[in-house]
C-alpha cells in the first residue's frame, strides 16, 4: 500500500523525534560519565599545586585547575539542557548581579591573564529576578567564548546598563568578528564564529541560548568584522528598588556600605 504524504511526513517526524530523545540520553550519559575521570585529574592537579612547586609552574598548574573545573560546569549544562522537559524549571529570586560578576570573573581571570587578553568586568548594584547559577552559566560561556576569540593582545569588555525595568548586560570583544551570513545560526549547535581558526563543538552558544529560553531572557548579537563582537542578555530589574550593599567595619569603627564595582584581569609582562 502506497504511503500518503501525511503518513511519509508523520513517520519523518517520528523518526526525527526519536533521534533527538536518543541524542539527548547519549549526552545526559557522557556528560556523567565524563565526571568521575575529570575528577581524579582535578585532584591531582590541585595536589601537584599545592606540593611545593616553583611559583611559576604552581600557577600554570592552577590555570589548568580552573579550565577543568569550567569544564565539569560545562558538562553538567550538557547534561541538564539534554534532558530539558517540564521538570527543568528556572529557581527565579532577586539576585545582586554583582554577585554573579564576580564568580564569572573568578571563572576567567587567571585563563584570560595566560591569553594575554586584557579581561574588565564592571560591577553593577542592579537587583535582577533571575536564576543565578542559569544566568551564571549564561555569562561564563559569553566571556569564555569573547576571550577565545579576541586572542592575545585582546581586550573582552563586560558592562551593565539599566533602561526602564530592564536590565542589560553587554560582552564586548575586539576579536575577527562574526561573518554576516553566520549570524542567524550562531546559537544553533556545532556552529562557530570562525570555523576555520578555532577548535572546539560550538556547544557554548547553544547552551547560553536554551538556557536563556529557559529563564525567559532576551539574548542577542552584533558584530562587525576585524572589528569585534557584542552579546547582549536583556532580563528583569527585581520588583524592589532598594539596593543590596555589602557592609564592612571602616578604620574608624562605624560601619561603612562599599559595593566592589570594578574586577579587572590585566594580561602580564612576558
Amino acid at each position: 500500500m502506497k504511503m500518503t504524504t501525511e503518513q511519509a511526513s508523520a513517520e519523518a517526524v517520528e523518526r526525527a523525534l526519536a533521534s533527538r530523545a536518543a541524542m539527548a540520553r547519549m549526552m545526559a550519559v557522557a556528560g556523567h560519565d565524563l565526571k568521575q575521570p575529570l575528577h581524579v585529574a582535578m585532584m591531582s592537579l590541585a595536589y601537584a599545586a599545592e606540593a611545593g612547586m616553583p611559583a611559576l609552574i604552581a600557577d600554570r598548574l592552577r590555570i589548568a585547575l580552573d579550565a577543568m573545573k569550567r569544564l565539569g560546569s560545562e558538562l553538567d549544562d550538557i547534561a541538564r539542557l539534554s534532558q530539558k522537559d517540564e521538570t527543568l524549571q528556572p529557581r527565579r529570586q532577586n539576585v545582586l548581579l554583582a554577585q554573579v560578576l564576580e564568580r564569572v570573573e573568578s571563572d576567567w581571570r587567571f585563563y584570560a591573564e595566560a591569553c594575554g587578553v586584557e579581561l574588565r568586568i564592571i560591577s553593577s548594584d542592579s537587583i535582577v529576578e533571575t536564576d543565578p547559577e542559569m544566568l551564571h552559566t549564561i555569562l561564563r560561556n559569553l566571556v569564555g567564548n569573547a576571550i577565545k576569540y579576541s586572542g592575545p593582545r585582546g581586550h573582552v569588555r563586560l558592562v551593565c546598563r539599566t533602561r526602564r525595568h530592564r536590565a542589560c548586560i553587554d560582552v564586548q570583544d575586539d576579536g575577527a568578528g562574526i561573518p554576516a551570513a553566520r549570524l542567524e545560526r550562531i546559537f544553533d549547535a556545532f556552529e562557530r564564529g570562525d570555523s576555520a581558526e578555532w577548535d572546539g563543538m560550538g556547544l557554548g552558544l547553544m547552551i547560553v541560548r536554551q538556557t536563556a529560553d529557559l529563564l525567559r531572557h532576551q539574548v542577542a548579537v552584533r558584530s562587525i568584522q576585524n572589528v569585534g563582537s557584542t552579546f547582549s542578555i536583556e532580563l528583569p530589574l527585581a520588583n524592589s528598588v532598594e539596593r543590596m550593599w555589602r557592609v564592612r567595619p571602616s578604620p574608624s569603627g562605624t560601619e561603612r556600605m562599599t559595593l566592589r564595582r570594578n574586577f579587572r584581569a590585566s594580561r602580564r609582562s612576558r
